[in-house]
């Protein structure tokens, strides 16, 4: 049971969802140190507080920004967490939300209406991540969208690209059985990159050969691959799939880039700070059920099945979008 410090509280884990990521923690990479407890998707209840909290903060419904910046460098002056050089992170670098109990800083508290569940909250992470990205590709109104994987986050950025108003927004995945899942989930316009050209699909359904903005949300070299190949020239491409090993491109792959004059941003995290803080919008267009993230989570486990929860994701056992954890 870990104890409160000052600016600290004492929160009980309520649900934490399972990330593609962890699952290379688990059976690949490992975390940063060992032992350490995986886990960055989580939400609970406050229940005990440390030194100078404020007493009104006890029993409230919280998720967690899991990036714990240093506050000392360039990028902790002007707000950009993501960017910080010496940070920690909740699940990966210190322990994380596969716990019964966690201590979090005030600071990373994020608090929840009462309309939205422990589950829900537990989504605020992905749902961030994937609206930054959507920011940082700057869609306007009228724009053709191409989003490549069909994970949790991005089928959340599908989801937030047609709230930004783009006209057409495709959704590239690779398996056939989970795209039948996913179309039977509610979206559409998922193609096949496996049987399907991209391109032409694009051009049959909007009569334009190429997308304004394309996304890549896997991390490995054929995706990000078909990213370029659906960009048109001028375009706007956003890379946040996290990869699980190298990425090599093909000479020709690489003169799109060059010779299309493509805008390439990168991102993997979120805007946490007084001025643009995207867990606030999560939460408003969460609560006024814009945003129906909680619709994504396919599979529920107790923490005492985590190696059943950790196995199905890697084996493909079964399609499964968001797997979490459930604590009572």
């Amino acid at each position: 049971m870990p104890s409160p410090k000052e600016n600290e509280v004492l929160l009980k884990v309520m649900a934490c969802g399972i990330c593609s990521s962890d699952i290379d923690r688990i059976f690949k990479t490992g975390t940063y140190h060992f032992p350490t407890i995986p886990g960055h998707e989580f939400s609970g209840q406050i229940v005990a507080l440390g030194d100078n909290v404020d007493s009104s903060l006890l029993h409230q419904k919280v998720s967690v920004f899991p990036l714990l910046p240093c506050g000392k460098c360039a990028a902790c002056d002007i707000g950009e967490y993501a960017r910080c050089e010496n940070y920690n992170y909740f699940g990966s670098r210190c322990d994380g939300g596969f716990a019964e109990y966690l201590a979090v800083p005030v600071w990373n508290l994020v608090f929840m209406p009462k309309g939205i569940s422990y589950e829900a909250a537990a989504l605020c992470e992905p749902a961030a991540v994937a609206l930054h990205a959507i920011n940082e590709a700057r869609i306007l109104p009228g724009d053709t969208v191409v989003i490549v994987g069909n994970g949790t986050i991005g089928l959340l950025a599908t989801m937030w690209a047609n709230i930004c108003g783009a006209e057409n927004v495709f959704l590239v995945g690779h398996s056939d059985k989970k795209i039948e899942f996913i179309r039977d989930m509610g979206f559409s316009n998922v193609i096949s990159s496996e049987r399907e050209n991209v391109s032409d699909v694009i051009y049959r359904n909007t009569g334009r050969k190429k997308a304004d903005v394309a996304m890549e949300f896997v991390g490995n070299s054929e995706s990000i691959t078909t990213t370029l190949d659906v960009v048109k020239k001028g375009g706007r491409v956003v890379l946040t799939g996290n990869p699980s090993g190298d990425i090599l491109l093909k000479r020709d792959t690489y003169w799109k880039i060059l010779r299309g004059e493509l805008t390439i941003q990168g991102t993997w995290n979120s805007s946490f700070n007084a001025n643009k803080n995207e867990w606030n919008t999560v939460i408003k267009y969460i609560a006024n059920g814009m945003l129906p993230a909680e619709k994504l989570i396919t599979h529920r486990f107790s923490l005492e099945e985590a190696a059943d929860a950790f196995h199905m994701i890697k084996d493909k056992t079964e399609v499964s979008i968001k797997t979490i954890f459930e604590m009572k």
